[in-house]
């Protein structure tokens, strides 16, 4: 029987309507995600809530990831509240979650798959090598072979291996070692092979290079990152499958957590393409993407839990990665600013500075620093101050690495050269490390709106080395000058550079209040803060660099709830234990982040 006109296009909106309906199941399919906390009560708490015209709390109300109220339980309305769940803390500390303001998501993925050859896994040069040498030995043939953490700071006998010895132990195995610094790096014969690097090959610049003997050949060394690239890239296409990825960003987001950071900002994001920026999204954006959704359903993605906010400076040469526009209209993942080096590692011989590092057994001999040495700038004054310029002009806030008081220095004195042409009155534009900010430069941070961020862990861990080895007694006791630029107004943070050191904030605050060294010297005690001035570093000043002090870093009315459950109060325990405080639960948008480790 034939169809009628009318039938045919009956049989047309059927099968039109069939089709709508499979796209949007499949769309809400993809977009599914976590289920949100109710709304929530928590009462009967010890919550220090870091806003200064409120300090204290022992009741909050949660309602869809915002805090509604806070206060005295009986000040807080919630009768007609649908759904509304209620939690006894039983005297528990709440305070705002950490917020990590200089660290490397993507490298810190990476390296957690690797091997560890640091001093926080052995304690001398035997254990270090007896352990590389166990790895090569159960290695298939071909496998790429990755380490961490090379250190002779930490491991007081380490001693830097010849090539001739990374050969004879895998002669078989490419081979690419990271210092814990990460600006420089160890390859065998073979690693050379896979990347194309011969004794003739020319170095990528004065700064970064293959290090050769007296005779041409190379040693196996590599000094900072654009030597090591290619290195990498071949990594990227050999060993890190989307699997290990997928696996590794879940892992490395979860410990975070697990340390009491509700926000970690990428600073210098390591990527060459847009790919992984997918992974990131789909791991910290309060919704899911149809495309993220898709690759965590077919298995390429970790699924949807919550995780910290996730905020990133772009590196100076993946600049084709930036939006065309700085937007401000995410407040769970975002591209914020852009990264620039100005030098190096206090530890390789690349910081810069006014005057040159001592000349000792560590520098000269371990570290390979050549005697006199002062370091150099890693780029020209006037390419800086270009790259200021443009990038000002653009609207993105600008993060820049310095360590030595000569770069630091030429970094401000760049900035001032453009104020009369540029307007810094509402920039954020920050310092990276400022391990050797010299007092005289304070003012004019404050005069040009630079906030540093200091890495403290510089004191903790390598103190004594700068104190004994490296800068001497009358240097190290002017490093990370702390409470005399905090005294000036100037929001500071504080930060562990992760992977270098684990994202750890009560070991951060504890060092900056005790100024003492991991074996108990104490370096500028004068540059000491108190325990209120160092968690407001982590919390809301920090939030204040990164431009969210209005949303987040503190426990108020209308903020997001993110915040940790912590089991002891720090401001009941003794300084020296501030770094044993556990973080119970963590709390991002309201949502407890369960992690997988």
């Amino acid at each position: 029987m034939a169809l009628t006109p009318f039938r045919i296009k009956m049989k047309k909106y059927l099968t039109l309507g069939i089709l709508l309906a499979v796209i949007f199941g499949a769309f809400l399919y993809l977009k599914s995600d976590y289920k949100n906390a109710p709304p929530t009560l928590y009462f009967n708490g010890n919550i220090i809530t870091i806003n200064d015209q409120q300090p204290t709390a022992n009741a909050m109300l949660v309602v869809d990831g915002i805090i509604q109220s806070i206060g005295k339980r009986a000040s807080i309305e919630h009768q007609n509240i649908k759904n509304l769940q209620k939690r006894d803390l039983k005297g528990a500390t709440i305070m705002p979650g950490f917020i990590d303001v200089h660290t490397h998501f993507a490298l810190s993925m990476f390296l957690s798959e690797m091997h560890d050859l640091s001093g926080f896994k052995h304690d001398n040069n035997e254990e270090v090598w007896r352990h590389f040498e166990k790895i090569a030995k159960n290695a298939k043939a071909e496998e790429w072979l990755i380490f961490k953490g090379l250190d002779p700071i930490l491991v007081s006998d380490l001693e830097i291996p010849s090539l001739s010895y990374l050969d004879s132990i895998t002669p078989n195995n490419p081979i690419l070692i990271f210092s814990q610094s990460l600006h420089n790096y160890l390859v065998n014969t073979k690693a050379f092979e896979k990347a194309s690097i011969t004794n003739d090959t020319p170095n990528p610049s004065s700064h970064s290079f293959y290090e050769r003997d007296s005779s041409g050949k190379l040693t196996g060394m590599i000094v900072e990152q654009e030597a090591v690239k290619p290195f990498v890239d071949i990594l990227r296409d050999e060993v890190l499958t989307a699997k290990l990825m997928s696996r590794a960003s879940e892992n490395v987001m979860s410990d975070y957590a697990k340390n009491g950071n509700t926000t970690v900002v990428s600073t210098g994001l390591t990527i060459n393409d847009k790919k992984p920026l997918i992974l990131l999204q789909h791991l910290s954006d309060k919704n899911p993407t149809l495309l993220g959704g898709l690759l965590a359903k077919i298995g390429q993605f970790p699924a949807r839990q919550p995780f910290p906010r996730h905020f990133i400076y772009m590196r100076h040469d993946m600049t084709n990665l930036l939006p065309k526009k700085r937007t401000n209209t995410n407040d769970f993942y975002d591209i914020i600013g852009i990264k620039h080096w100005y030098d190096g590692s206090p530890y390789i011989g690349t910081m810069y500075m006014d005057a040159p590092y001592l000349d000792t057994e560590l520098t000269t001999q371990k570290l390979a620093i050549p005697k006199q040495s002062k370091g150099e700038a890693l780029i020209n004054e006037e390419a800086l101050r270009e790259f200021i310029k443009f990038y000002h002009a653009k609207g993105w806030q600008i993060a820049i690495h310095t360590q030595g008081d000569a770069a630091i220095k030429d970094v401000i004195k760049a900035y001032k050269n453009l104020e009369p042409e540029l307007d810094f009155s509402k920039s954020r534009h920050r310092l990276e490390h400022c391990l050797m900010l010299p007092q005289s430069q304070i003012n004019d941070l404050k005069a040009l709106n630079l906030s540093p961020s200091f890495h403290v862990n510089h004191l903790y861990y390598y103190g004594d080395a700068l104190y004994t080895d490296v800068l001497g007694e009358a240097r190290t006791n002017k490093i990370l000058p702390i409470h005399s630029t905090h005294k000036e107004g100037i929001k500071v943070t504080l930060h562990a550079d992760q992977p270098m050191f684990e994202s750890k904030p009560f070991r951060l605050i504890q060092t900056a209040v005790e100024r003492k060294t991991d074996t108990g010297r104490i370096i500028a005690a004068d540059e000491s803060v108190s325990l209120l001035d160092a968690i407001k570093m982590l919390t809301i000043d920090a939030a204040w660099q990164i431009d969210m002090e209005n949303k987040i870093g503190s426990l108020e009315k209308g903020k997001y709830a993110d915040f940790i459950i912590l089991d002891k109060n720090p401001f009941d325990v003794s300084i020296e234990k501030l770094d044993q405080i556990q973080c119970l639960e963590t709390f991002v948008n309201g949502n407890k982040v369960e992690g997988k480790r």
